[in-house]
């Protein structure tokens, strides 16, 4: 498992461990950010790499076409460019690194998606949601809707005849 899919695979969250997963989000948020900041550094590297050897292919194509006394067009050397080995090369480096970095900025994107739904998860717990589902065991969300409504109409019964 490499550092994205263990990333990815803690952007769960544990409803029964709030108190851990909101001490442990603001690591979570630096780690992820500095992760991408740096895969966006590698891939900006990749680029301007890229850059160089087609620039250095550039050259060799227009010098053995002098040296040869041969007429070159612009799309004849940008063929000839992108033909290269090491551009090949290159430009696949560059395109994994760019494909790297969009994949840290969609994990950034869900890590602040995940702030938000920590939050709701907060106030559910709040509110004891977690403690009545635990005390029912188990059933459906309209059995535990039901049963609420049912608790709250005998109480709101019992203050009526009091």
């Amino acid at each position: 498992m490499n550092k994205l899919e263990s990333f990815r695979a803690k952007l769960q969250i544990d409803e029964h461990s709030l108190e851990i997963e909101l001490r442990d989000y603001p690591k979570f948020v630096d780690d992820i950010g500095q992760a991408h900041v740096l895969a966006i550094s590698d891939r900006d590297a990749a680029k301007d790499d890229l850059d160089q050897i087609e620039a250095k292919a550039d050259y060799e194509i227009r010098e053995s076409a002098a040296l040869a006394d041969e007429k070159i067009t612009n799309p004849e050397v940008e063929s000839q460019k992108k033909l290269d080995p090491k551009v090949k090369a290159a430009n696949k480096k560059f395109l994994e690194l760019k494909l790297l970095a969009a994949q840290w900025g969609v994990l950034k994107e869900a890590c602040e998606k995940r702030s938000y739904a920590l939050s709701k998860l907060v106030d559910l717990y709040i509110a004891n949601y977690y403690s009545e589902i635990e005390k029912k065991g188990e059933g459906d969300f309209k059995t535990m809707q039901s049963h609420r409504v049912k608790t709250e109409l005998k109480e709101r019964r019992k203050r009526v005849e009091v």
